[in-house]
């Protein structure tokens, strides 16, 4: 009898966390998701936290890593910023929500959400930093940044990427008056 090709439980579980929350990570629903048995899900992942630890592996990844990886390909930091906000623009962020939602219920999922924000704002400073500003308005300016992307994630409309493109120009107003005429003068 020829086996059946191998399931991306990776995908699987992304699939269902972006869907359905994470209540719906139970090895009853990717089973039946993915139409294979248990015994074969814990083959690959005998305990739940390890198959848990893996998916937020993988939205770490997919979701952060990868984005930084690609804008550092680029020499200028303009170009790093156009290739990152192309990159955060065609997240789904339908999946961002439920693993902050499975955040607020889950301390191993909060710590990898903490680490996820701790390394977006960082890289955001470091971009803001190669751009000129002091350290302090680099850090200001990446966390308002990163809390008005956060924060446009909770808007439920058709219409919250462009909104999010629109109003991350204007975050400007964290930076200080000299600030603003050393980059302006």
């Amino acid at each position: 009898m020829a086996r059946r090709s191998e399931v991306d439980w990776i995908a699987v579980g992304l699939g269902l966390l972006s869907q359905h929350g994470h209540t719906r990570l139970t090895v009853a629903d990717l089973c039946a998701r993915a139409g294979r048995t248990k015994g074969s899900l814990y083959h690959h992942y005998p305990r739940m936290d390890a198959f848990h630890a893996a998916l937020l592996g993988a939205w770490r990844e997919r979701h952060t890593s990868r984005l930084i990886d690609e804008a550092e390909r680029e020499a200028r930091v303009d170009d790093k910023i156009r290739v990152l906000d192309t990159l955060a623009d065609a997240l789904d962020l339908r999946l961002e929500r439920a693993v902050r939602n499975w955040a607020a219920h889950d301390a191993p999922a909060r710590e990898a959400v903490q680490a996820v924000d701790r390394e977006r704002v960082a890289y955001l400073a470091r971009l803001r930093r190669e751009g000129g500003m002091t350290m302090a308005e680099a850090q200001d300016q990446a966390t308002l940044a990163y809390a008005l992307f956060l924060g446009l994630q909770q808007l439920l409309g058709q219409d919250e990427q462009a909104a999010l493109r629109e109003l991350a120009a204007r975050v400007e107003f964290v930076l200080p008056r000299a600030a603003r005429e050393r980059r302006n003068p």
